[in-house]
């Protein structure tokens, strides 16, 4: 890896390669346009380095678009009130928060709910640098922000720097993400199985056991407990079985069996725990591709 300087990252335009910190870690991928000098004071206590390929500044005319993603307008991107939102510290390897999306004001500022741990709030000082990532249709989102101001009425939450430009970079596994999860199903004649779910979108799930627990069609119980950021909740859903197949391990035995389930009544509030889950496994799968 390569130092990077300060005065290499140039503000109010594309990054012409990725950042990384001394740990190998991403920081920001090319094309990221970042604002203000504190955000880059931020990024650079963390230590500043590339990849040896990418040294070439021509390389930063490549960046809108090129084959890993394109630079957007905020405005262009479909997010709608309430989506998820993940705020990762740039400053430091501190916690990352999921948060909701509250709205926007061209130009001025992201509106977010406050972070929180546990059942109180976390108190977020001005100036504090973020990377803030966010999932829409198959693409992950991201932008670097700085804390406006946190806003204690009506209720806490956050005004972030408006970006002027937001990157995007399609999911390369489309909307499922790999898991390893605990969880029991209970078959259509009352059966309870234990087993583990080895993917999972918003839409269905594939769950793993030792025996075929009933046929293509049949409707079954699920259970299984999301446990991040903020977010401690057990979700029962109502599947149909959409294929049983065994897992065949590298020695070509099968000692599992895999069945493809198709979620068939979600509740509301199980809904949205799911879908911060789904989409906060989903930005973690973009960072390491």
């Amino acid at each position: 890896m390569i130092p990077v300087r300060k005065t290499d990252v140039q503000l109010g335009k594309p990054l012409p390669f990725p950042l990384f910190d001394s740990g190998k870690q991403l920081l920001l991928p090319a094309g990221v346009i970042l604002q203000t000098v504190e955000q880059v004071d931020a990024l650079s206590a963390r230590g500043l380095y590339r990849e040896p390929a990418a040294n070439s500044p021509s390389h930063a005319a490549d960046a809108v678009p090129d084959r890993d993603g394109i630079l957007l307008d905020l405005e262009r991107i479909r997010m709608q009130i309430g989506d998820a939102v993940q705020l990762q510290p740039a400053a430091e390897a501190g916690q990352r928060h999921t948060v909701r999306l509250l709205g926007h004001a061209t130009g001025r500022s992201v509106m977010v709910s406050a972070p929180t741990v546990g059942e109180g709030y976390v108190l977020v000082k001005p100036g504090t640098a973020y990377v803030v990532r966010f999932f829409s249709g198959k693409s992950v989102y991201a932008f670097p922000a700085t804390v406006l101001k946190m806003s204690s009425t009506p209720f806490p939450y956050l005004h972030l720097t408006y970006p002027p430009k937001v990157r995007g970079m399609k999911v390369r596994r489309a909307q499922r993400a790999s898991i390893r999860l605990i969880a029991s199903l209970t078959d259509m004649y009352g059966a309870t199985h234990a087993g583990s779910l080895i993917d999972i979108s918003k839409g269905g799930a594939l769950f793993s056991c030792r025996d075929a627990l009933g046929a293509q069609g049949d409707e079954i119980q699920l259970k299984f407990r999301l446990k991040f950021d903020d977010i401690d909740q057990f979700v029962s859903v109502r599947a149909l079985i959409r294929s049983v197949q065994p897992a065949q391990e590298a020695n070509g035995a099968a000692s599992m069996v895999n069945h493809g389930l198709e979620f068939s009544e979600v509740p509301e509030s199980d809904r949205l725990a799911l879908t911060a889950f789904v989409y906060q496994k989903l930005i973690e799968a973009s960072e390491v591709a």
